[in-house]
């Protein structure tokens, strides 16, 4: 070997040394930055040199690679740990709200209003003629009607509350798919398609912005041969190579209701994350708040028509001079039971009791009114109501707003009885309950006002208590709206299952904050900084470093020797 050849050996060493020195004090210099992956100077042996019938000899030493220490698999399981941990706080968030805003537990839930309603109905059934019970009643019934409308705004609140949040984790992973197009674009520019060497800031840069685009949406994503990234959610790209094909949240309004969903800018594509904060919150309106609406709804709707069909057909101690309906009809001249009405309630074919008493005499005239809602419009159905009173003693219309009203001529007053059609109900003629739903429920203005029209009676019957008795039965009686349940069994049925289920958010939370917890350890441990490890690798670099220079001396003190001989 050449002398030339030997303080090559010598340069490749001192040089190789002086860049693993360097990339130990990069280690050391980010030991505690977030997102940072611990490099390691790849070398390899020079290629040797054939010296002959000796062989071949060694010519040093080459820096072949600065990589980094990263274990894909594991960060991707990391990534989908990320993910789930998020989704599980965010349920756990939204099924502890609901179960705070109804708050079972109290004194003033809804349950405990239910029963003190049903409660005043038996109260007055055991004193039917006592205003002062009746008016308990209609107080209790007052107070019900307004904690289901509030519970109903709490709950579309918290409805609300999921869509800000959506349109808001959408646009920062959206502003985060466009960083990592950005650094796509870098990668791909300073490494030269691999000509240019790893560019290991960048990749780390990278790499932290997918793992906090993880939290929002689950990704997964495919490395290219130039070293760009492609980002996809499910099976659908976000990002392919330099481009960001972008999310946005679409909202649509219909008469049923609004929708949100998860859309790519680019296309139009429908993306269904079924994890982190995205695919959370779509789930929770889902599966939780809608579902929860839904029930107050059924609830208020079959708590109206059911207490509204045993009051509409029994009495008070006094008439009506007029009765105005509770419930507005949306299409006066479809057929009741078209969709066009706007009734929710059922009518069906039958007929009920129309009463006309002379105040003065005591003389009650009864006839006979048939409805088919399947032929009837409320028009034609207020025309027969007119028809059939006694000549002179009142009169039948509809509102301009789509209500049936029925009026008694002066000195006269009506009355209702043996509703087999349910049209009375349905209508909320002589209702104690007006609305169809949880967001317009209230009591009837009429009986707030004089509580002597509260029909606690039935059949006519001074003194009657069978109106009152059957409505407070009706907190354990089955009813077919409610699947057979009973109108508080089926709130406490609903009321049970969200406990269940916030349990088990709960559970899940701390379950998922472990394994995340436990997978960023072993990712610590295969891409983290080890000071001391980095200490030792500084030390054993240094002194290859200083045998180098030593052996660079050695020749150089040989040459000096050869050319003094000369």
């Amino acid at each position: 070997m050449s002398i030339n050849g030997a303080l090559q050996i010598g340069q490749s060493a001192i040089l190789a040394s002086q860049t693993a020195l360097q990339v130990a004090g990069n280690n050391l210099a980010n030991a505690s930055t977030p997102g940072y992956n611990r490099q390691v100077a790849r070398m390899t042996p020079s290629r040797p040199e054939f010296v002959g019938g000796a062989g071949f000899v060694g010519t040093g030493v080459q820096l072949t690679r600065i990589m980094r220490t990263v274990d894909t698999a594991l960060q991707g399981r990391t990534r989908s740990a990320i993910s789930e941990q998020n989704s599980a706080e965010i349920d756990q968030r939204f099924l502890n709200a609901v179960e705070t805003v109804r708050n079972e537990l109290s004194d003033q839930d809804l349950s405990s209003r239910l029963s003190a309603f049903f409660n005043s109905f038996s109260e007055l059934a055991n004193n039917p003629t006592d205003q002062a019970v009746r008016t308990v009643v209609v107080q209790q019934g007052s107070g019900l009607a307004t904690a289901i409308r509030e519970l109903r705004t709490e709950h579309a609140n918290i409805r609300t509350e999921i869509d800000r949040a959506l349109g808001s984790t959408i646009r920062t992973a959206d502003g985060l798919l466009d960083q990592i197009a950005s650094v796509n674009r870098q990668i791909v520019e300073t490494e030269q398609g691999g000509a240019g060497g790893d560019a290991n800031a960048l990749r780390d840069r990278r790499d932290a912005l997918v793992d906090e685009l993880s939290q929002y949406i689950p990704v997964s994503t495919i490395e290219q041969a130039n070293g760009s990234l492609d980002v996809l959610v499910g099976s659908v790209p976000v990002v392919l190579a330099g481009e960001s094909r972008g999310i946005v949240l679409r909202t649509d309004a219909s008469a049923s209701g609004t929708t949100v969903s998860l859309r790519v800018k680019a296309d139009g594509t429908t993306l269904q994350p079924d994890g982190g904060q995205v695919g959370a919150l779509f789930r929770q309106r889902a599966d939780t708040i809608d579902p929860a609406i839904a029930d107050l709804d059924t609830l208020a709707q079959q708590l109206a028509f059911q207490v509204n069909r045993i009051h509409s057909q029994g009495q008070g101690t006094i008439g009506f001079s007029s009765v105005v309906g509770l419930n507005r009809v949306n299409s006066t001249t479809s057929n009741l039971a078209a969709d066009a009405t706007g009734i929710p309630f059922d009518i069906r074919n039958g007929s009920f009791e129309l009463n006309v008493t002379n105040k003065a005499t005591g003389v009650r005239s009864t006839v006979l009114v048939s409805v088919d809602p399947n032929t009837t419009s409320l028009d034609q159905l207020a025309t027969r109501i007119a028809a059939a009173f006694p000549s002179g003693t009142g009169s039948a219309s509809v509102t301009a707003d789509g209500a049936l009203r029925i009026d008694a001529s002066s000195g006269y007053e009506v009355s209702f009885g043996n509703d087999s059609s349910g049209v009375l109900a349905a209508l909320g003629v002589n209702g104690f309950f007006g609305g169809t739903d949880a967001t317009d429920i209230t009591v009837n203005q009429a009986i707030m006002d004089d509580p002597r029209l509260l029909a606690a009676g039935q059949g006519h019957v001074a003194g009657s208590n069978g109106g009152a008795l059957a409505i407070a039965n009706l907190e354990t009686q089955a009813v077919d709206g409610l699947n057979g349940r009973s109108i508080r069994g089926f709130w406490q049925s609903a009321t049970t299952d969200l406990a269940v289920r916030t349990q088990a958010a709960n559970s899940k939370a701390e379950s998922a904050q472990l394994v995340r917890d436990n997978l960023e350890s072993q990712v610590q441990a295969a891409s983290g900084v080890s000071i001391d490890e980095e200490s030792i690798n500084m030390l054993t670099y240094q002194r290859q470093f200083q045998a180098a220079a030593k052996y660079i001396s050695t020749i150089d003190e040989t040459l000096k020797t050869l050319l003094a001989m000369v």
